[in-house]
Parts: C-alpha cells; structure tokens; sequence
C-alpha cells in the first residue's frame, strides 16, 4: 500500500513538471518570498494534518519539493516531534478516554498499545516509527495510551524519525527535476530503504504472536 502510494506521488509530480503544469524553477522562490509565514504555514498544516491520521508521507515530500533537502528535512523532524508530542500527551492526559474509544475500534491499533504497555523502551517506538508498519498518528497516541515513560518515547520517536524526515525530503526536491541522475538515484534508495526496514520488522518481531502485535496489517505512514 505504502509503495503504491509512493509511485502514485512521483508519477503525478513528474507528469506535472513535465507538461509544464508546475515549473520547478518558481516553486521554491515563490516560497522563499513567503518567508518565515511560509514556514509557520508548512509546519502548522503538517502537524494538524498527522493530528487527522494523515500520511506522513505526505508533510515530508512537500519539505522537500518547497523548501529543499536540507531545511525541508530540518522542518519535517520539527513538524513530527511537535504532532509526536501533541498526541502523546494528549492520549496521556485529557484525551486518555477519546483516545480509547478510537483504539477500541481500531483491532491493529489496539495491538499496538498492547504491544507498547509490554515493550516500553525507546527501541520499541524506534522500530515502530523506522518501519512504514504502522500508522505515524497511531504510535503516538498508542504509546501515550499505554503509559510509556516520556523519556523513551522521545528518544525512540527522534531516532526513529530521523531517516524518513532526510529520505523524503531529498526525493520530494529531486522530484523538480525528474529526468535528473539524483532522482533516480535518491528514490531508488528510498525504495531499498522501504524494502529493507519491513523485513527487518518482521524479522525482530517473528517471535512475538500476531495478538500482541501490530504488525499484521500494515498501515501507510
């Protein structure tokens, strides 16, 4: 699903450039002009968007095709750590109760928190956040739900992070100039990298039982 959702992505943005529906030559100037309002707006939407169970996917090509490899990733971690943290404590706190009534009829959901109460280091959240397995949004409220300590939610949601907020960005900026040795380069490397870290979750998780994982139906992150 998450693959499909990719190529879609870069088919429509490279038919785009190339009918001359978007002219990859103004997009980011047109940015830069906005300044820091352009800024404030691309993380505000990107946080409300991942509080809605969005893909993140989504925020973090856009980095890239606005902003640029480095600042559109610099800008991704922040607008992930902010969403990160509003649904973490929001799922601890005042919306413990909300948050369980979406969990509750959400069957993979509830097998993540499940899954979180048992494991509660930060390498249970960075294999969830790495591996496009399960949901951004939902590893976030369903660590807060499960009561995982603030610490190991933090680190693990950092690192965890980290490879998909460079990886996108770079693709979404190559993706201006499609025919380019760089785009082909840097999305065939994130293909690999998406490849790789599902088979690698299934592989640290084989010994764990379908009911104490969420790891069964895999969702787009």
């Amino acid at each position: 699903m998450l693959g499909a959702v990719v190529l879609a992505s870069l088919a429509t943005c490279a038919v785009a450039l190339s009918t001359g529906a978007v002219r990859p030559d103004t997009i980011q100037t047109i940015v830069e002009q906005g300044g820091a309002w352009s800024v404030l707006a691309y993380v505000v939407l990107v946080v409300v968007a991942e509080l809605l169970w969005m893909p993140r996917m989504w925020g973090l090509f856009a980095g890239g095709v606005l902003f640029g490899p480095v600042l559109g990733a610099l800008l991704s971690v922040l607008s992930d750590t902010i969403a990160a943290c509003l649904c973490f404590f929001f799922a601890r706190g005042t919306g413990r109760d909300l948050v369980s009534r979406w969990i509750a009829r959400r069957p993979t959901a509830s097998k993540v928190v499940h899954r979180l109460a048992e494991q509660r280091g930060a390498a249970t959240v960075f294999v969830l956040r790495i591996c496009p397995v399960a949901h951004y949004t939902l590893v976030s409220y369903a660590a807060g739900l499960a009561g995982m300590p603030t610490r190991s939610f933090l680190i693990g949601s950092t690192l965890g992070i980290l490879p998909g907020a460079v990886l996108y960005p770079i693709v979404g900026d190559a993706a201006l100039r499609p025919t380019s040795a760089v785009f082909f380069l840097s999305s065939s490397v994130l293909a690999v990298f998406l490849v790789l870290t599902v088979l690698w979750a299934r592989r640290s998780l084989r010994d764990v039982g379908p009911s104490d994982t969420g790891f069964e139906s895999p969702e787009p992150e």
